[in-house]
């Protein structure tokens, strides 16, 4: 059974008893997107925690319950100076857990190039893309700094997509999904007036680490200090999925 508190501002909080409970509601709202909306267009992000929506997403389509043939993806960020041929790389994290197990064709995928040689081009057909589709939905995690996407702390919420110098904590967070040691100083990533201009929002929080960067969220006014905090402002539909652990020190 999920608890509902409204948070301050237009994001409501949802706290649900287990993760599974938790990635079953964000499958039925995506479910329904797309049976209302064949071609919606998704962002998801990438790494640990919205990885059980994926493979859950995965066996629905096994199971042929939803058609996502004519789904668009967007990618929202990646580290500059990798690709999909390096692990621990945004691309090669959708690619392995999402994007070649659904199936995906590649006209159906726009995501960013870490190793582009014209980042320009690239940000301007992914705003391209998005000013002329706009999004439909976007899942995202919370880095333990509130950071959204490669949205740091301090970041412009008017800027659309763009390149970023990371922060020192995101530098520190980012080393576990590498098999190698890399030194990365920049990434690219949808700008926040981008996320904020999508129909629905899901910010995902689930495990104990994630307990302290969530008290912070709920209990803080909206600042570009904590990237999270912005999303009270949403004119759209915004929701913030936590588990038990996440949500223990509320």
């Amino acid at each position: 059974m999920s608890k509902f508190q409204r948070m301050r501002d237009l994001m409501e909080l949802k706290k649900f008893d287990s993760q599974d409970e938790l990635v079953e509601q964000i499958v039925k709202i995506v479910s329904d997107i797309i049976s209302k909306k064949p071609d919606a267009v998704l962002c998801f992000a990438c790494g640990e925690t919205p990885r059980p929506v994926m493979d859950k997403l995965f066996e629905v389509r096994k199971n042929g319950e939803i058609d996502f043939s004519r789904v668009r993806l967007l990618g929202l960020d990646e580290w500059i100076g990798v690709g999909r041929g390096t692990v621990g790389s945004c691309s090669q994290m959708l690619y392995d857990d999402f994007f070649s197990p659904m199936k995906f064709r590649t006209d159906q995928i726009n995501i960013f190039d870490g190793l582009s040689k014209n980042l320009d081009v690239d940000i301007k057909n992914i705003n391209q893309i998005v000013e002329e589709l706009g999004i439909d939905f976007v899942l995202l995690g919370i880095g333990m700094n509130g950071h959204i996407g490669l949205n740091e702390p301090g970041f412009n919420p008017d800027e659309k997509a763009h390149v970023v110098e990371l922060s020192d904590m995101t530098k520190k967070v980012m080393a576990k999904y590498f098999d190698q040691e890399i030194n990365l100083q920049q990434g690219i990533t949808l700008g926040f007036s981008q996320l904020l201009s999508a129909q629905k929002i899901i910010l995902m929080a689930t495990g104990e680490r994630k307990a302290k960067i969530v008290k912070e969220i709920v209990n803080s006014e909206p600042n570009n200090s904590l990237p999270a905090s912005m999303f009270k402002q949403s004119e759209h539909e915004s929701f913030f999925f936590i588990d038990e652990a996440a949500g223990a020190k509320l």
